[in-house]
């Protein structure tokens, strides 16, 4: 059975923050199996989940920021647990990690999430951690993800790998994947030119095929296509990504 394709909502933000559920209804009848939220754009928990059942869309998850998971976790696992999404995913690092960080401050960082994914897990939850370039900043020879991910408890903080982001790195995303088997069940999807330009799914030069060739290996239970840069209207933007990776995924 083939990973199924969803798509992290971010990717139409602003027709979503015009018409969230009308996006929801485009969404379905692309052929996405799953969505995963960037915000919920003032909707109910339960008449979200009365349009996801409506719509045959699985909730895969919710990118909430690591100040709301610090400052109002229980109002995020509430609203999660109402609409059936059972990961919680911390988008990117905090502000004080974007700049000057060390190790120590990842490893603290590390500590802080197991926290949050401990008392996620108490609801049923998972914590995933998505990753984009800034991870990949090198201490002592590892690359922050790598301290993050060895700091952390792997009980309670899972994997959300980004094979476009670590493409962008300058780091091969099959190889690098390889690495955390076990560990990363939701992959994001996006793909870049050589020359750093993001550009829609399939159209670019990260190893779609390689990617999908190692992600059941791997244990990725979710595909999740992010384009963040078009080159036509968003909506077509990814229907195109999502016609190229089932193009891919055919021929595997």
């Amino acid at each position: 059975m083939n990973i199924p394709i969803g798509l992290q909502l971010f990717s139409l933000r602003e027709d979503a923050a015009r018409d969230f559920i009308g996006v929801l209804n485009e969404v379905a009848k692309m052929g996405y199996a799953g969505v995963e939220f960037a915000g919920y754009h003032g909707v109910s928990a339960p008449e979200l989940k009365k349009v996801l059942n409506d719509l045959g869309l699985t909730p895969i998850g919710s990118h909430i920021s690591y100040k709301e998971l610090d400052e109002n976790l229980s109002e995020m696992i509430e609203y999660n647990l109402e609409i059936g999404s059972p990961y919680l995913v911390c988008p990117s690092a905090p502000r004080y990690l974007l700049e000057n960080a060390t190790a120590d401050d990842w490893k603290s960082f590390a500590a802080k999430m197991s926290d949050i994914g401990a008392e996620a897990k108490k609801h049923g939850l998972k914590l995933a951690y998505h990753c984009h370039t800034l991870e990949f900043e090198i201490f002592d020879g590892e690359y922050a993800l790598d301290i993050f991910y060895d700091n952390v408890d792997p009980d309670n903080v899972t994997a959300e790998m980004d094979a476009g982001w670590i493409f962008h790195a300058g780091i091969d995303p099959v190889e690098y994947l390889k690495k955390y088997k076990g560990r990363c069940p939701l992959l994001h999807v996006k793909d870049f030119k050589k020359d750093g330009e993001q550009t829609e799914v399939g159209t670019g030069d990260i190893d779609l095929a390689g990617i999908v060739g190692v992600a059941k290996d791997v244990g990725v239970t979710w595909y999740v296509i992010e384009t963040e840069r078009y080159n036509m209207a968003p909506i077509d933007s990814v229907r195109v990504g999502l016609e190229n990776l089932k193009a891919v995924i055919e021929k595997a």
